[in-house]
């Protein structure tokens, strides 16, 4: 797996052009947006406590990387929370579902560039083969607290060209929509 750093970073960054949206801050402060983004890019990691906790094999549909990296479970699990988040707004509701749902399935996508580990369930109903990118240049993170900080510095090496980019991709974006009317974007009454 990507370390969860750098899976909070990319997500983030990658919502930071939703921050400028005045239907989203009607229900969320601009800081909320990136930050509960970067907190769903990290949560698909969180299947190695279920694995653990129900002493799962590695390969089983549970386990690491399996279900809970699914873009169907995430995409799933950001409109539910985006539901709840805003309550009655459907559209509002529906934006914000598609800003977390996109930092969301960063992580599966990352998790498929690292040299080690299982696959990933990308294709989840389709299809429960765990994939990876033919290109992996990331470092795989251990599990382990201890031992990623022992690995640390690699490991963080090979992930910063990601978070640069989408930090420089999230800036960019929001720095562009500074320049578009923003007529559209308005709340309207309920």
């Amino acid at each position: 797996m990507a370390s969860a750093f750098t899976h909070f970073v990319v997500g983030a960054a990658l919502a930071l052009p939703a921050t400028e949206s005045a239907r989203l801050r009607v229900v969320l402060p601009g800081w909320a947006i990136p930050v509960g983004a970067g907190l769903l890019a990290v949560v698909p990691d969180l299947d190695t406590y279920v694995m653990r906790a129900f002493g799962l094999p590695h390969d089983s549909f549970f386990a690491h990387r399996g279900f809970f990296h699914s873009p169907f479970f995430l995409v799933l699990l950001a409109c539910v929370i985006a539901t709840i988040v805003v309550h009655r707004a459907l559209p509002t509701a529906a934006l914000l579902s598609l800003v977390w749902s996109a930092s969301a399935i960063t992580h599966p996508l990352l998790d498929m560039l690292t040299n080690g580990g299982a696959g990933v369930m990308l294709l989840f109903p389709f299809s429960e083969a765990r994939l990876f990118f033919p290109w992996r240049p990331i470092h795989v993170s251990p599990l382990g607290v201890t031992r990623f900080f022992r690995e640390a510095g690699d490991i963080l090496r090979s992930e910063m060209p990601f978070c640069l980019g989408a930090i420089m991709v999230g800036a960019s974006a929001k720095i562009g929509l500074k320049f578009v009317p923003r007529s559209a974007d308005k709340p309207k009454d309920s």
